[in-house]
């Protein structure tokens, strides 16, 4: 299973509570300054957006850290690609599995039915590459390829 880093979340988690903190002050300060008219209405309304945007820093923090966060869990029978939204296909089994490429930060696999699974690495952390080594390794070894050389050599007798 791989999974995103922890440390993602805590990141996600201290921004938006250091967001809110700084949310409360500016609302404190434009509170005592009262503003009026068009300058009261904008610092209430930059305000606002600020915190929405530091709350939901705050909360998609505290779901990656409950453990919650982007995985993708390979099995005998396939895998599970649950790395984000636009994803494409989420479970798909060994056997309709047509192609497994690279593309910069995204493992790409080719499904039955023109269908696609976008595996985006940057949010488990690891290297393209080897993850489709070993996504291919898995396809092969559910299709009964193995690599040259480790057959048991068959003797013919004469």
């Amino acid at each position: 299973m791989y999974r995103a880093p922890a440390a993602l979340g805590v990141r996600g988690f201290g921004f938006g509570a250091a967001g809110l903190g700084l949310s409360v002050i500016g609302a404190t300060l434009v509170g005592a300054a009262d503003p009026d008219g068009a300058l009261g209405a904008m610092s209430w309304a930059g305000l606002a957006v600020f915190a929405a945007v530091s709350l939901v820093f705050f909360a998609t923090g505290l779901v990656r850290v409950a453990g919650l966060r982007g995985r993708l869990v390979l099995d005998d029978d396939g895998f599970v690609n649950a790395t984000g939204p636009g994803a494409g296909v989420r479970k798909v089994a060994w056997r309709d599995v047509r192609k497994v490429q690279t593309d910069g930060s995204v493992v790409s696999v080719d499904v039955a039915g023109s269908k696609q699974s976008l595996i985006r690495t940057a949010a488990l952390d690891v290297d393209p590459r080897e993850l489709a080594r070993e996504l291919r390794s898995r396809l092969n070894r559910h299709r009964g390829y193995t690599p040259l050389g480790t057959a048991e050599a068959h003797q013919v007798d004469s």
